[in-house]
């Protein structure tokens, strides 16, 4: 090489890779949006017939950023559990809010929660699954103690009394929770059933009409003192 040769350095390719973590395709899209088209989905498809690639498809973004989000299918299947229960608890606390006596207020817990059934038919499945049962609802205790706590509150303001009401009894309304939710979920679980039951018509809006009618008197029986 010749003294009066200067070397000019080669430039460094620049760096196309991207770092660790969130992925490329994750620019504008948060949690919302992936748990809505999981919901979305799940009004169709039982959860176990679900897969993270599905969901991804659903929500247009790349199955990388479901799992940054939500590590797992059970992740993100939780987290539409939780969204789920969450709207259904606000709404009704919402229509509960509204003035009105006893049995308004028991007609209405009873139809917020039907509605929420016919909207979702994998509702009970998602959330027994997902919320009450397996061993993360032992190590996360969280979702599943507000998610009681919540519903719990929502069944106790139906017990309280409004001015105009008659005195009701002593009750414990953890009972009362218990058999609200079930006389729900049962009722839209029973298509099959009420399908030979009630022939002249099966699953019409007179008959779930008929239902919640027949359910609020035999409750606001047992609730108001003889």
């Amino acid at each position: 090489m010749k003294d009066n040769e200067t070397i000019t350095p080669r430039r460094k390719r620049k760096e196309t890779r991207r770092t660790a973590g969130r992925p490329e395709s994750s620019s504008g899209v948060g949690k919302d949006r992936i748990i809505e088209a999981a919901l979305s989905l799940l009004r169709e498809k039982a959860p176990e017939a679900l897969t993270v690639v599905e969901i991804a498809s659903a929500a247009n973004v790349d199955p990388a950023l479901v799992r940054y989000y939500f590590g797992t299918k059970k992740g993100i299947l939780r987290a539409a559990a939780v969204s789920l229960l969450d709207e259904i608890q606000g709404r009704s606390r919402v229509m509960l809010d509204e003035p009105g006596l006893l049995r308004h207020r028991i007609r209405t817990r009873l139809q917020m929660l039907i509605d929420a059934l016919q909207r979702n038919p994998q509702f009970l499945n998602l959330v027994l699954k997902e919320i009450y049962s397996g061993e993360e609802a032992q190590q996360e205790v969280g979702d599943l103690n507000t998610v009681a706590k919540r519903g719990l509150a929502l069944t106790q303001f139906v017990l309280n009394p409004a001015a105009g009401d008659k005195p009701v009894r002593k009750l414990d309304a953890r009972y009362l929770h218990v058999a609200i939710l079930g006389m729900c979920t049962f009722f839209m679980d029973a298509q099959p059933m009420l399908a030979v039951l009630f022939k002249d018509q099966p699953g019409s809006d007179a008959m779930v009409k008929g239902y919640i009618e027949f359910a609020t008197e035999l409750l606001a029986q047992g609730i108001e003192q003889r």
